[in-house]
């Protein structure tokens, strides 16, 4: 899907970019501390990346399979009932990631009008990381789902010989 693709690249763009940020943010900010002149909000900015670099790694987590399983289950259940299992799992956290978009957003619209204090970001900047990295994880997911009900999955846990 080139969409999707497009997407887990801007993904890692923006990662690589709040990465970079949190080293360079409070590196700046001892460094000005140590000559009297600390600027006025840097923790918050970083805390901002910190926020990014997580919400938009799942998606790509989920992608690549990354993310933690109980594989030792898998090796002592046979084949079949592991393929359900696999499936049912990618399709329950593809809507749990649903629903905790739904919750996001629903608490976006109620603080709409606020920011944060220091540098005054809107708390809808603060929240959008999560959204997208949520909602785009949750078609993950379900992308997941599909890939390995059709057989196509290449991150499958180890079977027992």
């Amino acid at each position: 899907m080139p969409l999707l693709h497009t997407i887990r690249l801007g993904c890692i763009a923006i990662g690589c970019f709040a990465l970079a940020a949190i080293v360079i943010l409070p590196t700046t900010q001892i460094i000005l501390r140590e000559f009297g002149a600390p600027l006025v909000g840097m923790e918050e900015l970083a805390r901002y990346f910190m926020i990014v670099v997580t919400f938009v790694g799942i998606p790509l987590v989920n992608h690549e399979g990354g993310h933690i399983r109980m594989d030792e289950i898998h090796r002592f259940i046979p084949a079949y009932a592991s393929l359900i299992l696999r499936v049912l799992v990618a399709i329950v956290s593809g809507a749990a990631f649903g629903i905790v978009v739904v919750a996001i957003y629903s608490s976006l619209v109620i603080t709409m009008g606020s920011s944060t204090p220091s540098l005054g970001i809107p708390f809808w900047l603060f929240n959008l990381p999560a959204i997208i990295g949520l909602s785009v994880g949750a078609v993950e997911f379900v992308l997941q789902a599909w890939r390995i009900a059709r057989g196509r999955d290449e991150a499958a846990p180890p079977r027992l010989a």
